[in-house]
């Protein structure tokens, strides 16, 4: 586990996220009062009263429209969408002015009880506040504010992509900022070409002139808007590329840009658009029964749930799990290995420390009968359709090898575990049809792996447990399995 990974991980996701947005705000607007950005247009006052707006109508909105619905609001997303539509907009101290921003803000909260599916919103808040306004102003023809996306700009952009670069390497979606980065910044590039500037100026406007790293970084990447597989995600940016540059890419082939009125700017409708196609490339929601709650080894507990439908995964994917609650600043909602094969019966397991979070507290509270929600299956942690297989993990990272486990009884397979203090599912494991090679966890490595396991050249490795744990063995297996996945659980 890297210096890097030990810090990012002190924070939850929208703290991060959080955290980076207020910096860049504040960079902002020290370069606004030295006089980096323009003096014309980012005065600090105007800067600062723009954000006041925009942040208290997001709080409030999300406030009156959770309770409206019976949910207890989550106040730091409101937050995150008030930052990021402040990127977007021009500040302004004219009072009208800041009255369609409040709007836009309040139309963003809106979004995520007005189209959500299933206990999860559909569209990007932060897009959704931005198009409906739009389509507000073309319906009635009232004067209202259009995005600058001035966060896209020269003085911002290495602040902008070490930013970029935090959040997308916290949540494992580098690959996914890379794909759309790469394909929006060469259709951009292209289109400079051909209007006639040199590749020097073609590459500086695409960098310092557009907003593509701060949209890969803080908008694609949002979690609820994107689909499950990895491979999946990586479609969406392709696709979120095409549709980003859109004026772009038809102005250079047809001669005119093609675009429908009101929105001469694609930006906010690609994330309309990706997270449409997310939708149905999303498993379902369940709604589940508690049926029983097992205390294990140690702080392990188990808890057996009845779907009302059969969830449908594929054997070591991972889900997210809605339990109802006031919910600290960590959420409502957390992720979970399944333990049992798919269908109606669905058995996590989960370790309760001391004092512990509001999530793990209100989940121990639980009591048979009661519901909560699967709101999105995720993963990629599968196995390949055929050839052996070898299962490395400690503690109880050794849940989502159960599942697969119990549903490839003719797979070979061998299984290394790391034990820990109080280690879980070990006699599980051993009578699972898998061969289970017990050592502790100290001495799990690639040598030592390889001396138990000669045939590991063969064999593709799948690697489960805590970040520090994952990184170590991945490493010392690399070179010596046929492949190596890893499944490190974030929330450590």
């Amino acid at each position: 586990m890297t210096f890097l990974d030990r810090q990012l991980g002190r924070f939850t996701m929208y703290r991060l996220v959080t955290v980076v947005l207020l910096v860049l705000a504040a960079v902002a607007v020290v370069q606004a009062s030295l006089g980096v950005l323009d003096p014309s247009i980012f005065s600090v006052g105007a800067m600062l009263l723009t954000l006041v707006v925009m942040v208290v109508s997001s709080v409030v909105a999300n406030v009156v429209f959770g309770r409206s619905v019976g949910v207890h609001p989550h106040l730091e997303s409101s937050v995150v969408t008030a930052l990021i539509l402040w990127f977007l907009f021009w500040p302004s101290t004219d009072a009208e002015q800041l009255g369609w921003l409040a709007l836009v803000a309040a139309l963003a909260q809106a979004s995520k009880y007005a189209f959500a599916w299933r206990g999860r919103h559909v569209v990007n808040p932060a897009a959704a506040g931005v198009v409906l306004t739009l389509m507000l102003g073309w319906a009635t023809g009232w004067p209202v504010p259009f995005t600058g996306w001035w966060v896209g700009s020269e003085s911002l952009f290495w602040f902008v992509l070490v930013g970029a670069l935090v959040v997308l390497y916290r949540t494992r979606r580098l690959a996914l900022g890379a794909i759309f980065t790469v394909i929006a910044a060469a259709i951009t590039i292209w289109w400079q070409l051909g209007i006639g500037a040199d590749i020097g100026d073609a590459v500086r406007f695409t960098a310092y002139s557009t907003p593509i790293v701060f949209f890969a970084g803080f908008m694609l990447s949002e979690p609820l808007t994107l689909p499950p597989r990895q491979r999946q995600q990586w479609g969406v940016a392709a696709l979120a590329a095409v549709l980003f540059t859109w004026p772009l890419l038809t102005s250079r082939l047809f001669g005119e840009p093609w675009t429908v009125e009101p929105f001469t700017s694609t930006y906010e409708l690609t994330l309309v658009v990706t997270g449409l196609v997310a939708l149905v490339l999303r498993q379902g929601s369940r709604s589940l029964v508690l049926r029983e709650r097992r205390p294990l080894s140690g702080d392990v507990v188990e808890y057996v749930f009845d779907a009302d439908r059969p969830l449908h995964f594929a054997p070591g994917q991972y889900v997210e799990v809605d339990v109802p609650h006031r919910a600290d600043s960590r959420g409502r909602r957390r992720m979970f290995s399944v333990l049992s094969a798919p269908g109606p019966e669905v058995v996590l397991a989960t370790r309760h420390p001391e004092p512990g979070s509001s999530y793990k507290r209100a989940l121990a509270t639980l009591q048979p009968g009661d519901r909560v929600r699967v709101t999105s299956v995720h993963g990629d942690f599968v196995w390949p359709e055929s050839g052996p297989v070898l299962l490395v993990g400690a503690g109880i990272g050794v849940t989502p090898f159960l599942s697969q486990l119990a549903a490839h009884r003719d797979r070979d397979v061998v299984v290394v575990l790391g034990e820990r203090d109080d280690q879980p599912y070990v006699a599980e494991l051993e009578t699972a049809g898998a061969r289970v090679v017990r050592l502790p966890v100290d001495e799990v490595d690639g040598p030592t792996i390889a001396e138990h396991v000669p045939d590991l050249a063969d064999r593709t490795a799948f690697v489960s447990g805590r970040p520090d744990f994952v990184d170590a063995v991945a490493r010392g297996l690399r070179g010596r399995a046929k492949q190596v996945r890893r499944d490190a659980f974030l929330g450590y």
